[in-house]
């Protein structure tokens, strides 16, 4: 590399350094006085090829300036709030496989419980949280899940499904099955040493269904079900990430889904896999709900930076499986921000951000929709509020 540094000041030297009698033009070789016309041809062809030289550095630059190295980069994790880094626990505790009734050969009842630690709590409410079809291990969303326990909450990760031959009638009652188990442990089984789930002042188990795809639609026939055997409590809110069933998952009328129920729904502008159908009928026939404890969110996919903010279907997963990137902006302030919110919210739990409400149930309010800004200070193209999904722009290769 020396040799190299010293031809370079070799050659800089030549050409900047003045000689007799010689003066400079603007690319700093001398032109003085010319003997001939071959002469000023010479000197011409060393002024251009100097040009072009300078120009392709320049272009080199605009081209490296233009490529992935030197795009603008997705908002980190904020600090503050319910997708933030700042978290009232340290660690969490992960427990099981456990399976309901001590099936243990059968899968589909599988199920984990995480709990927060350090400190760690008497007892704290209680996320079931319901994966997208075929997820069969919870590392698929395991960022997601340990930021919901690292704020405060205990989650259960159901299975539901053995295999992906698992026939879609079983899922809901799978899910109720290893759900009610589960409960029952963590309030029963003393010796286990678990957080015990924590109750309302009227008696009632403090739980929330946080699902997404096959999963969410899974969670809302739950809440629509809750009088069937095994019972589980109503819960006390819904977030339901891009719900869908293919049209093979038996509907559930959910129209029965209790009235006081507050819910969030979120639809991918790119989730061409299951498409907004399954949104829509759930949205439309849980009519019952009031207008004021439903949002419905579009999202807007932006492709300003790197990653790819895109609303596709699998950007909730945290393996980074068939996405731009494991976990980005679009987990912080949608996933992240909207689980936690709504569980802050319900529960009246005002130590992650006491404008819980407005963010889980905001209806549109930037506080809901705000999704940062690129590394320019570009912002990235916030959620849309809709009050009903009949004014949801299409979704390009679906029906």
């Amino acid at each position: 590399m020396a040799g190299v540094v010293l031809l370079r000041r070799r050659a800089d030297r030549r050409l900047v350094e003045p000689g007799p009698n010689s003066t400079y033009n603007r690319l700093s070789i001398p032109v003085g006085k010319l003997s001939s016309e071959k002469e000023f041809m010479k000197l011409s062809n060393r002024r251009q090829k100097t040009l072009d030289l300078r120009l392709g550095l320049a272009m080199a630059c605009l081209l490296a300036i233009g490529s992935p190295a030197f795009a603008q980069t997705a908002p980190s994790q904020p600090t503050t709030g319910p997708g933030g880094s700042q978290y009232t626990h340290a660690t969490v505790t992960t427990n099981g496989p456990y399976w309901a009734n001590n099936q243990t050969t059968q899968n589909q009842f599988e199920y984990f419980i995480y709990e927060p630690g350090s400190p760690t709590p008497a007892q704290a409410p209680v996320i079931l949280f319901l994966h997208g079809y075929s997820a069969f291990t919870p590392q698929s969303y395991l960022y997601w899940i340990d930021h919901m326990v690292l704020k405060g909450y205990t989650v259960v990760w159901v299975q539901y499904q053995a295999s992906a031959l698992t026939a879609p009638s079983k899922y809901l009652p799978n899910a109720r099955a290893a759900w009610s188990d589960a409960l029952n442990r963590l309030q029963n089984f003393w010796w286990e040493n678990h957080v015990k789930p924590q109750m309302s002042t009227n008696g009632q188990m403090e739980t929330l269904i946080v699902g997404h795809s096959v999963g969410a639609f899974t969670g809302a026939g739950l809440a629509a079900t809750i009088s069937g055997t095994p019972t589980v409590p109503v819960p006390f809110g819904l977030v339901l990430i891009e719900p869908g069933s293919k049209g093979l998952v038996p509907a559930q009328d959910y129209s029965k889904i209790y009235a006081g129920t507050p819910m969030v729904m979120v639809i991918g502008d790119q989730d061409t896999v299951v498409c907004d159908t399954t949104a829509s009928r759930i949205w439309n026939v849980s009519s019952q709900i009031p207008s004021s404890l439903k949002n419905l969110l579009w999202i807007q996919s932006d492709t300003h930076g790197t990653p790819q903010q895109l609303g596709n279907h699998f950007f909730p997963g945290t393996s980074g499986f068939d996405d731009t990137a494991a976990v980005d902006d679009r987990d912080y302030n949608i996933t992240w921000k909207l689980s936690v919110a709504m569980a802050d919210c319900v529960f009246g739990n005002t130590t992650n951000d006491p404008n819980a409400c407005s963010i889980a149930l905001g209806a549109g309010n930037p506080l809901q929709t705000t999704m940062g800004n690129w590394s320019d200070n570009t912002p990235v193209k916030p959620l849309v509020y809709y009050t009903n999904p009949s004014g949801l722009p299409p979704i390009q290769g679906c029906n």
